[in-house]
């Protein structure tokens, strides 16, 4: 019994261990998504949404190979639920509709 409870906790420490290495890079990839998104709102929503990946990765001066980051980061921006003054009334008088259910 003593060696299954010692086998047990060895193998649940160790697959811990592996989960916080296998998370490392995913934190790095979270990281510079906003970094890039951070970037991308310096510049403003009419520029981000005016250009095209491509002239956004140029103006960043990022590689080809983060085209992907950089359409996900303009998604944030240009697709957003507020991005219109339609959908920011229609936000704004959402809680009178909830009246009554909270």
């Amino acid at each position: 019994m003593r060696t299954f409870v010692i086998l047990a906790l060895t193998l649940s420490l160790g697959g811990c261990v592996a989960i916080s290495k296998r998370a490392e890079p995913l934190q790095g990839y979270i990281d510079t998504l906003r970094e890039i998104n951070l970037k991308l709102k310096q510049l403003g929503r009419e520029v981000v949404c005016g250009d095209t990946v491509t002239e956004l990765l140029e103006l960043l001066d990022l590689p080809d190979i983060m085209d992907g980051m950089v359409a996900s980061a303009r998604g944030w921006i240009c697709d957003s639920v507020l991005s219109s003054s339609l959908n920011e009334r229609a936000l704004a008088a959402q809680p009178q509709a909830l009246e009554g259910y909270f």
